[in-house]
């Protein structure tokens, strides 16, 4: 059969049904790969991948509302390149990222764009030699652990103004050059028998997940967060130095969706004042005037830290200085400018870190 991409091997069983004809007799069975299935015999890890990012990656409330902005701004190709990211239908009845986007991967055509090989022939990869199961085919896999395998969905060269180069990213950090993955942050070890989290720990919340659910999910974001950056305050003549430093992180900070991200340095003066500095996020420009929704810019302005890069800046002051590292998956005004504002309550402001120091 070859190896198929994207849908195409979804396609082609429902084309086969639709006309009648059964697939090839010389060619392994199509299992019955949707992620339910999976989790018929893997329920501890389809458990902690049914909150996930990769599981909720096509039903986000943020991404329904910006498609339409999208296909008005860019077209109908330009939504259809969102889509074909954020639910591949590698697996029929599968919406967002399921099981075998990753469990039957077995390449790619490029480290970008969503161009990976899923074929269903060739048995479920595992990170360990595989262990037989009546279920289905097995086979151990490197690719299922590499950062190549990530980036291939997590490296965007478009469509329009998206850029995402977080594989790029990696590569040159000094996470990469430990021998440091993206599953040893994102996939920590899990609990039980589950030998890593399938939770996949990264900035987004759990939209539409249950209270308990998105404060256990926040904690996991500042724990993230928090292995990152260091936030520093120190004296200085006439005031103090604030420093901010991506320490731990094998990309930049935000990576990703960086236009949508916010992190920021908040000071409380002595004096009662307040002043926000040290903002990390790219921002969309029209002209000279910075804009909302990337779908209205002509430009970006970047803002983020790379990895092991800081970032200073001196403030007059007197007396105690405290200062607040905060952050936010989602702007205001991202969200105000796509008319959900209701979604506010459900993007926490994560309270990273906090330090202070009494001014020279």
């Amino acid at each position: 059969m070859g190896h198929f991409t994207t849908r195409a091997l979804s396609a082609l069983v429902a084309i086969g049904a639709s006309l009648g004809c059964a697939m090839p007799t010389d060619a392994p069975p199509v299992p019955d790969a949707d992620s339910a299935s999976c989790g018929s015999c893997h329920a501890d890890h389809y458990d902690e991948w049914s909150g996930s990012p990769h599981a909720n990656a096509s039903r986000s409330p943020l991404l329904e509302a910006m498609l339409p902005e999208v296909e008005s701004a860019w077209g109908s190709l330009a939504r259809d390149a969102c889509e074909s990211c954020h639910e591949p239908r590698h697996a029929p009845g599968d919406d967002g990222i399921g099981c075998v986007s990753c469990h039957a991967a077995t390449g790619n055509h490029a480290e970008r764009d969503g161009e990976l090989v899923v074929d269903l022939t060739r048995g479920i990869a595992g990170p360990t030699p595989s262990q037989p199961t009546s279920a289905h085919e097995t086979r151990s896999s490197g690719f299922l652990t590499s950062p190549s395998l990530c980036g291939t969905c997590h490296e965007l060269t478009g469509p329009n103004l998206v850029r995402e180069p977080t594989l790029t990213e990696y590569r040159a950090s000094p996470a990469a050059a430990a021998g440091v993955t993206c599953a040893d942050c994102h996939l920590p070890a899990g609990e039980g028998p589950v030998a890593s989290s399938h939770r996949f720990v990264g900035f987004d919340p759990p939209w539409g997940a249950a209270p308990e659910e998105a404060r256990a999910a926040a904690a996991r974001t500042r724990e993230l967060l928090a292995s990152a950056l260091d936030l520093r305050v120190e004296p200085a003549p006439g005031g103090v130095m604030v420093t901010l430093a991506n320490v731990g992180a094998g990309h930049a900070v935000p990576t990703g969706a960086t236009f949508l991200r916010d992190i920021w340095v908040d000071l409380e003066l002595a004096t009662g004042a307040r002043e926000r500095v040290i903002v990390l996020g790219d921002q969309p420009m029209h002209a000279d005037m910075p804009v909302a929704l990337l779908t209205r810019a002509d430009r970006v302005v970047a803002g983020t830290l790379a990895a092991g890069e800081e970032r200073a800046v001196f403030v007059p002051a007197e007396g105690l200085v405290e200062a607040y590292l905060r952050g936010r998956a989602v702007r205001d005004e991202v969200l105000a400018a796509l008319g959900r504002e209701d979604l506010a309550v459900q993007v926490p402001t994560h309270e990273i870190q906090h330090t202070s120091a009494a001014a020279d």
